[in-house]
């Protein structure tokens, strides 16, 4: 290439520059808040046109959606890992707990972005939220009836202890996350205590 041509910019493929635009998006929601983010700031740190971002994303609360969307798939998925039939309870519990605690870690912008923001801006964005804490639930709920004899407690009873159990790990690292003071080893024992005292209440299935 001779010194005064530019050098050719690859092309990414539509996936990759979806995956910058919206690490990008999350990077200025955190930054300067939903309201005063500019589709101009996001388009700059994604290195895209405006064009090119409406193409992708034709509003900023398309944006805030789909990163809704991705945050609250990528926690599902990081709790559903490793399988309940490779441990005991115990061991269970203690794995998705840290589960947990790796998410919020590694996609801490992500995480802060749904629970712990007013995301008030419009009833799909509330309705998402909602979908992610349910979806969280219910798999809590499948993971305690693979170790609990379902006969002897009944779907009511199972669906109440999964919304405690939940609930409580949502506060508890909501709480870290804003009192870095004291290590996360620490809230990770208390946390996996607590959840193991409520959930050896129930009877535990036979194998």
């Amino acid at each position: 290439m001779k010194g005064n041509e530019a050098p050719i910019k690859k092309r990414l493929p539509a996936s990759e520059r979806r995956r910058m635009i919206l690490d990008a998006a999350l990077q200025t929601f955190v930054e300067f808040g939903y309201h005063k983010a500019l589709m101009e700031t996001i388009a700059e740190r994604a290195e895209v046109t405006k064009p090119i971002l409406y193409r992708h994303f034709p509003s900023k609360l398309d944006l805030l959606l789909a990163i809704i969307d991705r945050t609250g798939e990528d926690l599902r998925r990081s709790l559903l890992q490793p399988e309940s039939s490779e441990m005991d309870w115990i061991t269970a519990i203690r794995s998705s707990v840290r589960s947990y605690f790796d998410f919020v870690e590694r996609e801490e912008s992500g995480f802060r972005l749904i629970y712990a923001t007013d995301l008030n801006v419009d009833p799909r964005t509330q309705e998402k939220v909602t979908e992610i804490r349910t979806a969280m639930i219910d798999v809590v709920n499948q993971r305690m009836r693979y170790y609990t004899d379902t006969e002897l407690v009944s779907d009511e009873q199972m669906y109440i202890t999964a919304v405690m159990v939940v609930g409580m790990v949502e506060s508890t690292v909501i709480n870290w996350l804003n009192n870095r003071k004291l290590p996360r080893e620490l809230y990770e024992e208390h946390l996996t205590r607590g959840v193991t005292d409520i959930l050896s209440k129930l009877p535990a299935r036979r194998r």
